[in-house]
């Protein structure tokens, strides 16, 4: 089986890192995997998305084609909702999309206050985190511990290691806002 993730907001909004995470992961697990990055020609505030697909079987193209878990940091991402597999995710940064916005009835929906709760940890730039501690406990792609290690892999070959405490608050802050 394939998994299609988009994940999707403003460039800034750690989206591509998010994607980037998640391949890490199944990777890590020994997927088929593939990465692929979509943004606009501003870097920050600019359209920004990452489409990530893995599996056990051969991936066919790494384009945005029917998408099991859409990741939307802000409005303008639910354009991709479109593209989702009936019964698929949406999984919907409540701080940046209205209540009323209109979606799917055949999608599942999920809020998630994740710049709220980036704040309450005092981790401003951890939203994007909060939401892949969301997805990885809702969806159960990857064991907690298994991706609590491989964030912290991540960020320690980035040269961010140090902020690994603050990146594990915000993984287990969205991870625990899954009930």
């Amino acid at each position: 089986m394939i998994n299609e993730l988009v994940f999707s907001g403003f460039g800034g909004q750690g989206v591509l890192t998010a994607g980037l995470i998640f391949s890490e992961m199944a990777l890590k697990e020994g997927k088929e995997v593939s990465w692929m990055p979509a943004y606009g020609p501003t870097m920050r505030g600019g359209k920004a998305n990452s489409v990530v697909k893995f599996g056990d079987e051969a991936l066919g193209s790494p384009n945005m084609e029917e998408i099991d878990v859409l990741v939307a940091m802000n409005q303008p991402s639910m354009e991709y909702a479109e593209f989702m597999k009936k019964e698929g995710k949406v999984f919907l940064n409540s701080d940046m999309i209205p209540d009323d916005t209109d979606i799917r009835n055949d999608v599942e929906v999920i809020r998630i206050p994740c710049v709220s709760l980036a704040q309450q940890i005092k981790n401003l730039k951890g939203a994007n985190l909060v939401m892949v501690g969301a997805v990885i406990k809702k969806c159960a792609f990857f064991e907690k511990n298994f991706a609590i290690e491989t964030l912290k892999d991540y960020f320690k070959e980035k040269g961010k290691g140090n902020y690994n405490e603050a990146n594990e608050a915000a993984f287990l802050a969205g991870f625990d806002a899954i009930k």
